[in-house]
Order: C-alpha cells, then structure tokens, then sequence
C-alpha cells in the first residue's frame, strides 16, 4: 500500500466499519466518492431466502484500523395481524456482532467499508435458527464495499472512548455571596483586590484584574457604561453618574477600545440606556471574592409547582424557589444552596439531599431544566452521559503551530499533588513533565517541545502525569483534553465539557471546583478560572436534551458584559467540527457567551459591533451572530455551538446561513443556487387531535438534489407511517427511489444480545416480537449512550448539517472554531476552566 493510501487508512475514524452494514443485495465495490447512503433505518435486505431489517449499528472497541460493534437485526419468521385485521410481518429481534475494516475520504468526510464479518448472533426466541441466520447475514455484507458518513460514526466513536473516562471529583461547595437585587443593579467582578497599571495615557491607571473598562485618574475610580462614566471616590461607593470627566480619561477610553484591554460597554439594554439617558444609575457592586447576584424584578411574584410544596420566584431570571415553611432555595453553577430569607446566610445542599418535591417538578414545568441538578433524576442522568461525550477533530501536525509567551522569564511553580510544575506567568498552559519534556493545551490541541520556549510540535501522546492533576489545582481542565491517536501527518483530538469547566460530583454536573487559586499579576493579569458569576446553567428540554451554557435569563434591566471574544481563531489545520466557546467570561456576573430569554433577551459584543435587544422566547449567540426566537423556550447546546429554540421556534446562524424553525432546519444560498433543509418535528392539531411526527432532509446542488425522510401520522381518518428517498441526477435526469415502512422504531442492541426500543416511558423489551412483555431483565445501562451517540450522530449529520446531505453533491462543512486565541490574554485560547486568563 502506498504512503498516501496509508494516510487514508484513518485510525480515528475506521469505526466506520460497523455503520450501515446491509444492503438490499451484496454490492460491487465503490469508489470513495459515491454519494453516502442516506437510506433511512430500519433497512430491509434478503440472503438465503431469509428477511431481515437492520437497524443502526452501536460502536464497541476499536485496535488498530479493526473495529467491533454490533447492531440490532429482525427477521422476518411468517406473518400475523394487527388489531385492524391487515396482514403485517412477524419478526423475531436479534443482536449481531460485526467486525471490519474501513479507509476514509478525510476531506469529502467519507468512509468506505470493506471486510466485514460475523462474529456471533444472538436470537433469544429463535435459538435453534441462530447459525442459519449467521450464515445468511454473513452472505449479505461479505463481499460489500460501502459508502457511509463519517459524521454518523464518529459519535460513536467519542461515546466509546468516554466510557472508560467517566471520573467523579472532589469540589468545594462553599456559597458565594449571594445578592438579590429588586432594582436594577450590576455586579462588577474583580479577581481579588485591585490592581492598577498604568496606562500609556499619563494620569491614568486601569484596574487590570477586571475586565470591565474601570480606570483611576486623580485619586477617583472611572467605571464606563452606556456611553456614560460612573464615578466613586472608593471601589465600594457610592457610585454617581459623572456629568464631566478629565481629558485624559477619555484618551484612556479610546486606549482601552484600540487595545481591546476592557470592555467599555457602550451599548447596554434598551432600558439600561433609558436610564442612564434619565440621569439614573443602576446599582452598582464591585466585588473582589466570589459572588453571584439574583435580580427580581420588582417584588417575588410566586408560582406553584403542580404536585409539589415548592413555588419558584416567575419574576428572576435565576432558578428560585420557595417551600412551603418559607425555606429559600437557589441552583448555582450546578449547586443548591439554601436559606431562611434572600438575606442569608447560605448554605449548601447536596443535590441528593434535596426535599423529595425537588423531584416531582414536572417536566413540562417552566423549571423544569433544575431537574437536570437533582440527583438521581433521569435528566441527571442525562447530563452525566452528555458530559462524558467529547468532541473531536482531526489536526494537521505540519500545519497546526503554537508560540508560548510569557510575561517575563518562564516562572514554572508546583501542581500540588502531583510531580508537575506550569508557568504562572503564561497565558497559556505550559506543563513541565521534566527537563526534556514540556506540554501546551492551545485551542483544545496538545503541543510539546523539549523546553519552555519551543520549537512546539502537536503531541500525538500525553505523559500520563498530566492526567493526575487534582481538580484542586487551576490546571485540572486540562485533564480532559486528549489525544486519540494519529494516522500519517493527522492526529486525532478531543475534548468533553469538563474542558469548558463541567465537573462530576455527587451523581450531578456541575460548573467549576469551587477552589480558590493564585493568579498572576504582573504586566498583565492571568486570572483564574470562576465558579461563581458567569451565570453558568445547566438545564434538560426533551427536544435538545441536556445542555450547558452561560447566561440564562430574562430579567427586563439585566445589562450583560462577555469580555472580548476573539474571533477568526479555529482549527486551521485539518478537518474538524463547529466548536463552541462556552466560556465567554462575564465579569457582571448573569450572562454569557449567549444571551437566552423566556420574555427579553440583550447582547453587546463592542468587538464586533454585535448589540441588540430581542422579545419574548429569544436569544442571541454573540460569538456566532445567531439569534432566534421561540415559544417553548431556549437551551444551547455545548457539543455544536448553537443554540437551539424549542417547539414552534426559529433561530438564525449567519455563520452557516442556515434558519431553524420547530426543530428543522433550512438553508439556502443565493449565489450558488445551493440549498438544503432538515429537521424532526412533532406537531398535534389541538382542533382534530391528530399527532403527526416527521424527520427528513433534503439538499439540492449543482449535481441534482435528494431528500430521505420518515413520517407517522395518527388521527381521526386512519393512521399512516412511512420513509423513503429519492435522488436525482441533474447530469442524466435519472431519479432513483427508496423506501421502507414504520420508521423511528428506536431499536438498539444491548450489550447481553436483547433487543430493547426507547419509548417516551423507557425502554421496551423487544424478545418476543413488538410489545413483547417477556421478562428478560433490565435494560444494559449502555443504552443511553448508545442513545446518545444515535442522536449526536444525526445531529453532526447530513439530517441535521443540510449543507452536508449528499457529499456527492454539495461539499463543505463546518470549520472548527474553538475560540479566540490571543497572547496574554488567557490559558485556554477562548476560554479557561470557566474564566480567562486576562489582561
């Protein structure tokens, strides 16, 4: 084989191997260019004179360029009828093992299938034909060469690996200060007390472990907003409007914004404007230790939870909630904290032993998305496997480069625990193994070199140390950035949310350690990551599934501040994926990198000139330029970078030029004449009662247009279901068609060989045939993942990346954005556990 043929061979991505393994007939092999198969599942095959139906496979080991995984299969073994007397198939459920060998289209983001082979089945009531249907279904993809998506596999991929990195920590749990505010008011973070330097303009100083635009000139603090300065003797107030300020504090201005050093938040929200425009101050609060403010608008309006003793607080932005003997409770950063009065004193309270009602909350409750922090909940659940699942990307070792800077000589100080040192004074994370040996994590990218100041070169290993670094330490992040392997000049990366600042504790997620670390200070400020006031939530819809984020509100005079995202930085070197940056630091301590609303919503970015203010159900991503808006609420989603509305919702990504409304999605390009459109939506007509869910796609390009899909329908008149696809070829105007009958069936194969479907309620036994109640014990807990992966598969998809649905026809993809990388302005090119490394 040659060395370029060698280089396809891709080590990362040969789990391609299991994907897609039946085809209606064994197939001559194809060319790496053919159009990846969009057929949707179950998909129908014959051998020996035998029936069958596949269903999506599910991943299991990968060694070398061989991959195993096994697949959920039915057979038909005669006939029967359903309750309206129509003859329909009998099917017996079965579990098959494949094994196979797969080379890869790195660029058309393809892989070709060869080599596959039968391990074992499993038929738990047709035991007596088992080696028969081996056989027939070892005759069916033996001689096969297949063409697939390497989206749809590399889910399971990431899956796969997670599952051995699943790792519990010890956090600290301490409350921060928790301030209700009843008036409009903003809290102004400083890491620790202040600290000035003095700016090229003569006379003034910034405080510059901040990243609000706050200055000292003439013994008097400047702090700027909305085109207006607030000024105080003392960084506790009293804060006044300034109705004139010295010359040179206005030149520091103009410093400030060439420089990007702060953020001079000159357009605020609409109302922040008008009272400033009125001569009004919001309230403002500087603080130097950790704190977190809860406005409510006005005074507590109180909303009962159905079935509980609980009311929650309809007029915060803040998950807020009151028992019925008065007891207050609020969920920050993942953490339950409790109290007497919003005057305190707080204390913590593990998620596991909250108030049984915290468990009841209904989940079409407006709060709802809490039940993602309360263990033991199935949206807990959820959350913990959706935090196990890394994104990943293929880099270009020739191509991918890394310059470590450092303000003043390298100055390496100890990683407690562990035989480790880093740099403080780097913006960036250097990690000094020994004498020879030097690790940098620069956007979600290992790089090593033989000393501090380089030449760096992309690892394609990890020194094991470096993943014993305690979640004490500010470098524990870093732990969950890997490598997974290499194939020619490609190295293969990822990372899962606790790189972003997620940490496993007590049976939920939550956001940061909570431990208190040393910044450096000196030209610059290097801050250190914060638990406390980025307004990180998690939250659980059933149309997006867990999520994570920063800034969920809707308070009507919140003012938000993300400090500067640096935008134009992303994985330049290979193939990857749309990453987000959750961690756009918020220094006013409620919102963040998307600004989300159930009534308003506001985002100002003065670095790209993004600034706006939304309605009801909206939301805006100020690192994208997506906005939206929607009824049944707002979650964004941490593993694609978009955020997503809910049922009967909208949103728009200028990025992708693609609009998603109920779920779907469409896309269209004016120029090119290229578009496509996916989704799944469920809709129920209140006025006949009939429920109609629908999943499909479709794309059309210069070479013709193709579409798949799957549809049910129940109701007055008859129910119907179906799927099928259909292609045309613009070239020879041939139009080829497909289909398959009761799609979405959810059939999965579990690990002891049953067959299981997910329903709304949980999953089905599936021996026996449909609606089989033969006991066969409970389901594998594998399954939710394998759930997981099915899902995250169709998201990264042609089903949910329109712009991809037929590679054969419309190329392109995503680039994959990390984050801003700037020097000296934070560890993690973006992002740092939770903060950044500041100026």
């Amino acid at each position: 084989m040659s060395d370029h043929a060698a280089n396809r061979r891709s080590l990362f991505l040969a789990v391609a191997g299991l994907a897609l393994f039946c085809p209606s007939g064994p197939l001559k092999a194809q060319s790496i260019a053919t159009p990846v198969d969009a057929r949707p599942f179950p998909r129908q095959f014959e051998a020996n004179g035998l029936h069958f139906w596949q269903y999506p496979p599910q991943y299991e080991s990968l060694s070398g360029n061989l991959v195993t995984g096994r697949a959920a299969v039915a057979v038909q073994t005669g006939e029967t009828k359903d309750a309206q007397g129509k003859t329909q198939p009998q099917l017996a459920y079965g579990t098959v093992w494949l094994t196979g060998r797969a080379e890869i289209d790195k660029e058309g983001r393809e892989a070709t299938l060869t080599g596959l082979q039968v391990q074992r089945v499993s038929f738990p009531t047709q035991s007596a034909n088992e080696a028969r249907y081996r056989t027939a279904i070892q005759a069916a993809v033996q001689n096969i060469s297949k063409v697939v998506s390497l989206d749809q596999i590399e889910a399971s991929i990431a899956l796969g690996q997670a599952r051995a990195n699943e790792r519990a920590f010890t956090v600290q749990n301490a409350p921060p200060e928790i301030v209700f505010a009843f008036q409009p008011a903003v809290m102004v973070h400083l890491d620790g007390a202040a600290v000035m330097r003095p700016m090229k303009t003569a006379g003034v100083q910034r405080v510059i472990n901040t990243r609000s635009l706050l200055l000292n000139s003439g013994g008097a603090y400047y702090l700027r907003m909305g085109g207006k300065w607030a000024r105080a003797t003392a960084l506790d107030g009293p804060w006044t409007l300034a109705t004139s300020v010295p010359d040179s504090v206005s030149h520091a201005l103009a410093e400030a914004i060439e420089g990007k050093l702060a953020d001079p938040m000159d357009k605020p929200a609409d109302n922040i404007a008008e009272a400033l425009a009125a001569n009004q101050l919001p309230a403002i609060m500087v603080r130097t230790k950790p704190g977190e403010l809860i406005p409510v608008a006005g005074d507590p309006q109180f909303e009962p939870i159905p079935g509980t003793q609980l009311s929650y607080v309809a007029n915060s932005p803040a998950d807020v909630f009151v028992q019925a003997n008065k007891t207050w409770f609020v969920l920050i950063s993942g953490r339950w904290f409790r109290a007497a009065s919003t005057k305190g004193p707080w204390t913590y309270v593990a998620s596991n032993a909250l108030p049984p009602d915290f468990a009841k909350i209904p989940p079409d409750s407006p709060k709802s998305a809490v039940l993602a922090s309360i263990a033991g909940t199935p949206e807990a659940q959820e959350a913990l496997i959706a935090n196990s699942v890394p994104q990943t990307a293929s880099i270009n070792r020739n191509q991918a480069k890394f310059a470590a800077s450092y303000d003043g000589a390298p100055d390496f100080v100890p990683i407690k625990g562990t035989s480790l040192t880093y740099a403080h004074n780097s913006a960036v994370p250097v990690i000094k193994v020994d004498a020879s040996h030097y690790y940098a994590v620069s956007n979600g990218v290992w790089f090593t070199a033989a000393s501090p100041t380089g030449p760096w070169a992309v690892a394609t290993e990890v020194a094991p140390a470096i993943y014993t670094i305690p979640s004490s330490s500010p470098l524990h992040y870093v732990t969950y950035v890997q490598v997974y392997g290499t194939s020619g000049d490609t190295v293969y990366v990822g990372y899962t949310p606790g790189y972003y600042g997620t940490v496993v504790s007590q049976n939920v997620v939550v956001y940061g350690t909570g431990y208190p670390c040393d910044p450096w200070v000196g030209s610059v400020w290097y801050g250190c990551g914060s638990t406390y006031g980025v307004g990180a939530y998690f939250g659980f819809a059933a149309a997006v599934g867990w999520t994570f984020g920063f800034g969920w509100g809707y308070d009507p005079w919140y003012d938000p501040w993300y400090g500067p995202y640096w935008p134009g930085y992303y994985y330049p070197w290979g193939a990857g994926y749309y990453y987000p940056v959750a961690g756009a630091w918020n220094v006013y301590g409620n919102w963040g990198n998307a600004v989300v609303s159930g009534t308003a919503a506001a985002w100002a970015n003065p670095w790209t000139g993004n600034y706006g203010r939304a309605a009801e159900g909206s939301f805006y991503n100020q690192r994208t330029g997506g906005r939206g808006m929607g009824q049944a609420g707002i979650n964004t989603n941490i593993y694609t970078g978009t955020t997503t509305a809910g049922a009967r919702g909208v949103r728009y990504n200028p990025q992708t030029g693609r609009v998603v409304a109920g779920g779907g999605a469409v896309a269209y390009n004016p120029y090119t004449g290229q578009a496509a459109a996916a989704g799944r939506r469920d809709v129920v007509n209140t006025n006949t009662g009939r429920e109609t869910k629908a999943a499909g796609a479709a794309g059309r390009g210069p070479e013709g247009a193709g579409a798949a899909g799957a549809f049910s329908s129940k109701g007055e008149g008859g129910d119907i279901a179906g799927a099928g696809h259909i292609r045309y070829d613009r070239d020879t105007g041939d139009i080829n068609r497909g289909g398959v009958v009761k799609a979405g069936d959810d059939i999965y194969a579990g690990r002891n060989g049953n067959v299981w479907k997910k329903t709304d309620s949980g999953w089905q036994s599936m021996v026996g045939g449909e609606g089989s109640t033969r006991q066969v014990g409970p389901p594998d807990s594998s399954l939710d993942r394998d759930r997981m992966a099915r899902d995250r598969g169709f998201d990264r998809s042609g089903a949910a990346a329109p712009d991809r649905l037929d590679r054969g026809a419309v190329r392109g993809g995503f680039q994959g954005r990390m984050g801003g990388e700037r020097p000296a302005m934070n560890r993690m090119g973006g992002m740092r556990a939770g903060g950044f490394r500041r100026r």
